[in-house]
């Protein structure tokens, strides 16, 4: 049995998220308390009580960290492991807590430092994000290389869910061209156009930050965003590298099956993880923790 602990992304946040694991256990509470301590805000009033203050893009990824932390925490006291780890886009840093890249303090300041320069550049350089559901790779590239403005991939979620971002009116004509060819289009709710060229200056910004943060070698298997693979070397490159790189997410999947990976636990609010899984491969077993429900589903069904 391999087991890869994945990590959901921004957008999946919702207000209470994590609150019931909070009133349950210790370790939650202590985890809420160090990011408070570091950070100078409240987690409980952002993450429990207002859902403006929750949607805010530095604050989400804030909230969104803290609840893999949270979870990762409560894995730890049950002694539940995985040997490989992965995450969508944000989540990638839950992967890189798994595998003791930074500390828990430190995080909280990338993450902190990660959402400010996304949310500066995305209201200095505006676009768009939008979901193709129903429409191969290669027609998809096809439309974006005839459009006139500036569309990328962003997200190849699985062969046939794929997220483009960039200029607003491009994306809407590319988006519409993918309905005329059957497809369904969902512009998302997005305060920028993540994963793609308009992120450049809030990359460059980040490198520039981390050239004094120190940061460890992973310690265990984790595949990244930027390639779909396992991480080789350079970790201070590949960080800034995400912000403006697509994210391969169903080629991440791909690469973990092939090294014999058959369970992949989903942790962080919601269950987008689990289920893009069982699209790409229907032979994966699948779990998710967000609550004490679906922990302790998930808990029941690894000890068998």
């Amino acid at each position: 049995m391999k087991i890869a602990f994945m990590f959901s992304g921004q957008g999946a946040q919702y207000l209470g998220m994590c609150e019931e694991l909070y009133n349950t256990y210790d370790c939650v509470k202590d985890v809420f308390k160090l990011g408070n301590e570091t950070l100078g805000i409240s987690l409980e009033e952002i993450m429990f009580n207002d859902k403006t203050l929750l949607n805010n893009t530095t604050n989400t990824q804030l909230a969104m960290f803290t609840m893999y932390a949270a979870i990762l925490e409560i894995l730890k006291e049950k002694n539940i492991e995985a040997s490989y780890s992965l995450g969508l886009s944000l989540g990638e840093y839950g992967a890189l807590l798994h595998n003791e890249v930074f500390d828990l303090k430190t995080g909280f300041k990338l993450i902190l430092k990660r959402g400010s320069v996304m949310a500066k550049i995305s209201l200095n350089n505006p676009g768009k994000m939008s979901a193709i559901i129903g429409l191969d790779e290669q027609k998809l590239k096809t439309f974006i290389k005839q459009d006139r403005g500036y569309v990328t991939i962003a997200n190849y979620n699985t062969p046939r869910q794929l997220v483009i971002s960039g200029e607003e009116t491009a994306i809407k004509r590319v988006s519409n061209k993918a309905i005329d060819a059957g497809a369904r289009a969902v512009l998302l709710n997005t305060s920028g156009a993540f994963h793609s060229k308009l992120m450049d200056a809030a990359a460059n910004k980040f490198k520039h930050y981390l050239k004094d943060i120190s940061l460890n070698e992973p310690t265990k298997k984790i595949t990244l965003n930027t390639t779909g693979d396992f991480y080789k070397d350079n970790i201070k490159q590949t960080l800034p590298k995400q912000i403006n790189s697509s994210v391969k997410f169903y080629q991440m999947i791909y690469t973990l099956k092939n090294d014999g990976v058959d369970i992949f636990i989903e942790i962080g609010p919601k269950k987008t993880l689990k289920a893009l899984v069982r699209q790409i491969d229907k032979t994966c077993t699948t779990y998710n923790i967000e609550d004490n429900k679906s922990l302790e589903k998930t808990l029941k069904k690894l000890r068998r």
